[in-house]
């Protein structure tokens, strides 16, 4: 056996589900400071993800999975892939969970509760523009939501249905194969992690606090 995803990317992962719950939990407690750092939280790590699909290991570059359309079509109309990974649909479906997420942490930058917290980017934008960015922060969180159960539909579908070990995959990345993959060691992993991480804090370090809205 070997991996088919890296153990970062697995790790990654699993960190997205539970940051996506943690920061709906949040807003509906009224908790908006920690709604805040998960949103942080979840923009290094789409960051990371983007990143990850250019320099990391095979299966998670977004050359060996995000395929054309009509490879799309075929595959919905039954054409077997011997491809290791995602298989042609779920390919898209990363990319369209990955582009959702990263407009929802950043129109979250833009974004204020209206009482206590403000995002470190309303400082630069107009009131319209804040109101639009909440809009999207609005939209793109049911669209979210929609393509999470899905996911969960799609993933129990191919565990128990299919039967082939998607959860295994993902969970320990392993799968009956003689080829393993070229992944890059898990320092380069870590560096990237952290330059991207360290680079979300440096910008919020070097940007003007935005102006409380309430004085006490």
């Amino acid at each position: 056996m070997y991996p088919t995803w890296d153990l970062l990317q697995r790790l990654v992962h699993w960190c997205f589900p539970v940051l996506i719950g943690f920061a709906w939990w949040s807003a509906e407690n009224g908790q908006m400071q920690w709604h805040a750092y998960s949103g942080y939280a979840l923009l290094v790590l789409v960051l990371w993800r983007i990143v990850w699909g250019f320099v990391g290991s095979d299966h998670a570059k977004f050359k060996q999975f995000v395929v054309g359309i009509p490879s799309v079509i075929s595959y919905l109309k039954g054409a077997r892939t011997d491809r290791l990974g995602h298989n042609p649909l779920g390919g898209w479906s990363v990319m369209t969970m990955l582009g959702l997420l990263l407009v929802q942490t950043v129109s979250g930058l833009f974004n204020t509760d209206e009482l206590l917290l403000q995002g470190p980017l309303t400082v630069f934008a107009s009131d319209g523009l804040i109101e639009i960015a909440s809009e999207v922060h609005e939209t793109s969180w049911l669209a979210i939501q929609a393509l999470v159960a899905l996911h969960i539909v799609v993933v129990c579908y191919h565990q128990w249905v299919k039967k082939d070990g998607l959860i295994t995959q993902m969970g320990f990345g392993s799968r009956l194969t003689r080829v393993p993959s070229r992944r890059p060691r898990l320092g380069l992993g870590l560096l990237a992690l952290v330059f991207v991480a360290a680079s979300v804090v440096a910008i919020g370090l070097v940007l003007p606090e935005p102006e409380p809205l309430w004085s006490f």
